[in-house]
């Protein structure tokens, strides 16, 4: 990456600086501590009273119309970020004003009536390691529910954070000699994977079973013809087609194959399928599969593939554009930077040195290009265009 030593770009880079650091250290708190935990049982009345009163201050302001719940989940967030971690008051409610509109207090009911959570019946089926389950949510339990929201100019990525106001019943599959949840029907499953069920059409591919959800969902629209679903462990499928398949309304259009999702693709044809729907990683911690998959997927042109949270991993991506950026700054105005991720795994030196080859030859020469650069939808144009194997 080329920086050109100018005024304006100096003048952005340390723009970003002053804001940057500060709110990436509550994004971390907020994503990976609170985003796990609960307002505990004997804090919830209280803070319930306490946003009665807020929203009475509001009403009378003319403020934002939240609900007393809503009021209650972020004065419960903020107080969590003032116990953990040591905050600037203007820069946590500068935080929290871009925090609220993003959080949601989840309507049960609508859950509820979601076809999946509706129709199919989790209790009492096993396969091999696998069994169907039901989990809770308990009130005011806090979860992320969807991508993180980038905010443009000062690049930071809010995370959405939403909870339930009483307890909660969703399904899911859990691993039987290990107990843990291997795969679930959330709000996040439910948030995430809407964008491809409004996209499926036509003859759909899906890479990845898991509780078939996505498969449920596209098979309920008209103009979904069929869907192929490749999945490689057995046990995955022997629970489907045995527990959950025949739950479904439209079991006809599904079709499961045994294979692995990267050699099934390497054989397809363009426009053998209208649209492909890849899901075969657990989350953002497993960028190599998803990287798996987009460089098997460069040959098609007719057919339309959507990634499970793409824009996620480009959010994730873009703090190693970040790095370069700042590398590139530091050199050109000798200044000693600390390293950012001392311990590095080897995925973090994998994704450091694919972005660099990445920018290697892109020339930052204006403000505006910072911010291109930093935008992660643009960061999936540039991939897209790459031939680079990661």
């Amino acid at each position: 990456m080329k920086l050109a030593n100018t005024k304006r770009i100096n003048e952005k880079i340390m723009e970003i600086v002053q804001t940057k650091q500060a709110l990436d250290m509550i994004n971390a708190i907020v994503t990976n501590e609170i985003a796990n935990s609960s307002l505990p049982q004997e804090a919830i009345e209280p803070t319930i009273a306490e946003a009665i009163e807020q929203r009475k201050q509001m009403d009378n302001n003319n403020g934002k119309d939240y609900s007393v719940e809503k009021i209650a989940m972020l004065l419960a967030i903020e107080t969590l970020i003032r116990i953990t971690i040591p905050v600037d008051t203007k820069i946590l409610d500068f935080y929290m004003n871009c925090l609220a509109p993003e959080s949601m207090v989840f309507d049960a009911e609508e859950f509820n009536n979601n076809p999946y959570i509706k129709n199919i019946d989790f209790h009492n089926k096993k396969q091999g390691n696998y069994e169907l389950c039901y989990q809770n949510y308990q009130p005011y339990e806090f979860s992320i529910y969807d991508i993180p929201k980038h905010i443009d100019k000062i690049h930071i990525d809010i995370p959405r954070i939403g909870c339930f106001k009483e307890e909660f019943e969703y399904p899911g599959i859990r691993q039987i000699d290990n107990e843990r949840t291997w795969m679930s029907v959330t709000p996040n499953e439910v948030y995430t994977v809407q964008p491809a069920i409004d996209n499926a059409k036509g003859k759909v591919l899906t890479l990845g079973c898991g509780m078939g959800y996505f498969a449920y969902m596209a098979s309920l629209k008209e103009e979904v013809e069929s869907i192929t679903i490749i999945e490689l462990e057995q046990d995955v499928i022997d629970l489907f087609e045995n527990s959950i398949l025949p739950q479904f309304e439209n079991k006809d259009k599904i079709k499961v194959i045994k294979a692995d999702a990267i050699d099934f693709m390497k054989d397809i044809n363009d426009g053998e399928y209208d649209y492909c729907f890849a899901d075969i990683w657990i989350g953002i911690d497993h960028i190599e599969p998803y990287f798996a998959v987009k460089e098997v997927c460069r040959h098609l042109r007719k057919t339309k593939v959507d990634y499970w949270m793409e824009d996620a991993f480009a959010t994730l991506l873009t703090y190693n554009v970040w790095n370069e950026i700042i590398k590139s700054f530091s050199k050109i105005n000798n200044l000693e930077v600390s390293n950012p991720n001392p311990d590095p795994s080897e995925t973090d030196l994998r994704k450091e040195a694919f972005i660099h080859r990445l920018l290697k030859n892109v020339e930052i020469n204006k403000p505006e290009d910072v911010d291109y650069y930093l935008t992660p939808k643009n960061l999936i144009k540039l991939i897209n265009k790459s031939k680079l194997i990661f």
